[in-house]
């Protein structure tokens, strides 16, 4: 994937790696998520897809490759603060104890978007929460 060329006096604040297969922590989600990816992977379908919060925008890039090295589509979003309705995180717990998976989400006027983020913990979670909506603020 290519990487975004930054504006003058621009600096990323952070950047997450978008897990389309949703492969969370749970033993079980992450085996249907492998599985469905490794179907896909067969076929010659990948997706890629990146949330990179800058100091001054927000952009989410998707990127989709077929037939295993053709590149049918190259997507880049910028995500502004009129398109954005919605901005948190939420946690869940396999069997109401086990493997906590934590999920950036973002619910915009066209579409929702969630990001599973991998090895987090609340403060890690409200910390991104405070960068991305500074941003789009």
């Amino acid at each position: 994937m290519k990487d975004i060329k930054l504006l003058e006096n621009e600096e990323k604040v952070f950047e997450l790696e978008a897990d389309f297969w949703n492969r969370g922590t749970n033993p079980i989600q992450r085996f249907f998520g492998n599985v469905s990816r490794f179907i896909a992977m067969l076929f010659g379908k990948r997706i890629h897809g990146k949330l990179i919060v800058t100091n001054l925008r927000a952009l989410e890039v998707t990127e989709t490759i077929s037939c295993y090295c053709f590149q049918t589509a190259h997507e880049v979003k910028l995500l502004t603060k009129t398109s954005i309705k919605e901005v948190g995180y939420v946690m869940e717990k396999f069997c109401f104890v086990f493997c906590p998976t934590y999920t950036l989400y973002y619910e915009s006027t066209t579409q929702s978007t969630s990001i599973n983020v991998q090895n987090a913990n609340d403060d890690t979670m409200t910390d991104l929460l405070t960068k991305f909506y500074q941003v789009i603020k």
